[in-house]
């Protein structure tokens, strides 16, 4: 026995693990004592812990209910009722799936109820068939079903809600929710201020579609511990207030920039992550300050700006004599709506005036039309002459949608003559979508790719050890951290 028993022995730091010999009954009582992320982290203890927490509830911890178009008044109720026989005991996480007309306000209060008696941490409600870009999702509708904030539950962590409309209590305080996600919610300004102010621990916040936001302000209603905020196509929105937030660490913004928007030194000093994409076609450069303040942020790693926001940066850049070092930057992603003449002086410029000595890797999404834009009206612009140096460390470069034109190819060049560490270019050919979800390379880019690949092979290289593949590599590798974040336009 005693020599079993030494098998049976698991050793961390030198010491024996007597906590992972107790038997399961007591490992699921010490779990069912955690919150949700605490007790999923402690699969990295061991084997044995590994999944264990999914089985601290006797019953399954998580309960997705969907009720689906065309559903009887008397299925719904069966369905009601089959969760109501599960009991009311505590559940990590509830998600509410419904079409438009399935589920009537009382029974949506039924649901909400439930998930508060079981004390849930995870809380998903969603909205199916008519939300969405193109639809009146971020504008409330008659008899559209509301969600009354706070829903109840003593440890909420996470909510999610997606086209339903939701209402906050003034004076309101929820001190567990860390997480709030908002996708096509018809939320007033005042109501989104009380949200963000009964939440003190609030970590992120996300928010999409919501169309009837005009001014986002939080200034006084404490977000402190905000680390992420993410704003998606609000287009009514023209205002943007953030205090001082010394935790904002990502900070993403996609849809028309706002015009009038203050990101305090204090709200941006400290931040690592940063997405700005106008959200369409170049149409002028109206007034705002929020592009300009990308060459002041030293504490940056990852940054993702779209054609236009690189304009603005240009244009800042050459009323303003100064030149940047982005110190920290390690990854750099360029959305690129048109690829012109500007353009590619715009990517020169940007490289000049915002020196990144540390950028590692390097992602370039190209327009994705097959029209060379250099040859349409684009040839009385002054070339930019590339910068010298500053591509040292740069190991990774992805183009995406390539296709050869001119400036794509002069891109290439530049990348391959200056960073003499660079160990993969990945050059990706366009692909079009088609109505059955299909994709295919586009026949024109076929025809030339055995042109392009000899051509580009003979280039010039800084670095002998430079791979150039022109595949889509195998998974999701080497994928831009903000791919997450990409709206199709």
């Amino acid at each position: 026995m005693v020599g079993e028993t030494e098998k049976r022995r698991r050793v961390i730091g030198g010491e024996e693990d007597r906590i992972s010999e107790l038997p399961d009954a007591l490992l699921l009582q010490i779990l069912s004592l955690l919150p949700l992320k605490s007790a999923i982290r402690t699969g990295a203890l061991s084997s044995r812990w590994r999944g264990l927490w999914g089985q601290r509830w006797p019953v399954p911890s998580s309960l997705c209910l969907r009720l689906p178009p065309g559903a009887s008044a008397a299925a719904r109720g069966e369905q009601l009722a089959a969760t109501d026989r599960r009991g009311r005991r505590r559940m990590d996480c509830f998600t509410l799936t419904l079409h438009a007309g399935p589920l009537a306000q009382p029974d949506l209060m039924r649901c909400l109820d439930y998930a508060a008696a079981c004390e849930v941490e995870d809380l998903h409600l969603r909205l199916d068939g008519s939300v969405g870009r193109g639809s009146r999702g971020g504008t409330r509708r008659p008899g559209m079903l509301t969600v009354h904030f706070p829903v109840g539950s003593p440890l909420l962590a996470r909510l999610s809600v997606r086209g339903l409309n939701l209402t906050a209590a003034a004076n309101a305080m929820v001190a567990t929710l860390e997480v709030i996600h908002l996708h096509s919610v018809p939320l007033t300004d005042a109501a989104l201020r009380r949200v963000v102010a009964a939440c003190p621990r609030l970590r992120e916040l996300e928010i999409r579609y919501c169309r009837r936001l005009r001014r986002i302000d939080f200034t006084n209603v404490g977000a402190a511990n905000l680390k992420s905020f993410t704003i998606v196509d609000c287009s009514r929105a023209t205002e943007l207030r953030v205090p001082v937030a010394p935790r904002l660490r990502s900070f993403r913004f996609s849809g028309t920039f706002f015009s009038s928007n203050i990101l305090s030194g204090g709200a941006m000093e400290s931040l690592e992550h940063l997405y700005l994409c106008s959200g369409g076609p170049e149409t002028g450069l109206p007034p705002t300050n929020l592009p300009s303040a990308v060459p002041r942020l030293s504490n940056l790693t990852v940054l993702t700006l779209c054609s236009i926001a690189l304009q603005y940066v240009s244009a800042f850049a050459a009323k303003n004599v100064m030149e940047s070092k982005l110190c920290s930057l390690r990854e750099l992603h360029f959305l690129m709506f048109g690829m012109a003449n500007s353009n590619l002086a715009d990517i020169y410029s940007f490289l000049k005036t915002c020196c990144c000595p540390q950028l590692e890797r390097l992602f370039v999404q190209l327009p994705a039309y097959t029209h060379d834009s250099f040859t349409e009206n684009f040839l009385e612009v002054a070339e930019e002459e590339p910068p010298k140096g500053g591509l040292e460390n740069l190991w990774l470069v992805k183009m995406t949608n390539f296709k050869g034109h001119r400036n794509e190819m002069q891109l290439v060049e530049f990348l391959l003559r200056k960073a003499s560490c660079l160990k993969k270019l990945f050059l990706i050919a366009p692909k079009e979508d088609h109505h059955q979800g299909l994709r295919k390379v586009q026949s024109d880019v076929l025809m030339l790719s055995n042109f392009l690949k000899t051509k580009i092979l003979l280039l010039e290289r800084a670095s002998a050890n430079t791979q150039i593949i022109f595949s889509e590599p195998d998974g999701h590798q080497i994928q831009a951290l903000h791919s997450e974040v990409f709206v199709r336009f």
